[in-house]
């Protein structure tokens, strides 16, 4: 049975160095972008015959149900399912002066966009012979490691919070599933310069970032329901 992995929000940064990577261990990636010119473009940029394009805009379960069907005329199931999208739009702007509207728009997106993306796939996933689910997350989404001042200092509510829904997503998802799978767990790539935050100077290149992700993805160790970054399983 063929390999095949989804990777959402990838035309850029972490998500096409996802797609990149995989592309050397799966017989298959599907590239998931919201924009089809820009989807279009990566896969392109890409030449790799075993990628193909699929849009998705993981804030429209519409959307989202016609990447479903997309992918079904292809394959039955899904080994990897990685749900990279997100926004972070929040950035330089204090708790004490961030909007609810604002706020909502990214729960939006980086948490009920992952939940309907999970629940959706999740048929799919079920099927291949070891189905996983990758949450991409922050390691400032730990409320015990940003506490503890052991992460970046940023103090960006709605990103980090959401992130943190994800990571009680991932547990909740986690502990239904129990041992006989499929598995679900967030991993952290630490710091990464990309366009999520203005591609801030000091981070890992993207390629860097993603790399810890494929390593945790493609690893025999079972992180059911739980959070890595580079070194391993986080606290919460």
């Amino acid at each position: 049975m063929e390999t095949i992995a989804f990777v959402t929000g990838a035309n850029k940064g972490i998500g096409y160095e996802l797609v990149r990577q995989l592309a050397n261990h799966m017989d298959h990636v599907f590239l998931g972008a919201r924009n089809e010119e820009l989807g279009k473009k990566a896969i392109h940029s890409l030449g790799l015959s075993n990628v193909s394009f699929v849009q998705v805009d993981i804030s429209d379960q519409n959307s989202i149900q016609s990447a479903m069907d997309t992918i079904l005329g292809q394959t039955n199931h899904l080994d990897l399912l990685i749900n990279n999208a997100g926004v972070a739009l929040d950035f330089h702007i204090s708790p004490t002066e961030l909007k609810v509207e604002m706020l909502r728009e990214i729960f939006n997106i980086n948490f009920f966009g992952t939940f309907q993306m999970v629940q959706t796939f999740l048929p799919l996933v079920k099927k291949a012979k070891r189905g996983k689910i990758v949450n991409v997350t922050t390691d400032m989404a730990s409320q015990t490691m940003f506490d503890n001042g052991d992460v970046h200092p940023l103090n960006i509510l709605g990103y980090n919070s959401s992130k943190t829904a994800i990571n009680s997503l991932t547990l909740s998802f986690g502990k239904e599933f129990g041992e006989d799978g499929p598995e679900i767990f967030g991993v952290t790539p630490g710091f990464t310069t990309t366009d999520l935050n203005s591609n801030a100077p000091g981070g890992k290149f993207p390629k860097e970032g993603a790399k810890i992700i494929v390593k945790h993805a493609l690893s025999e160790q079972n992180y059911n329901g739980k959070v890595l970054n580079e070194k391993g399983i986080i606290p919460w």
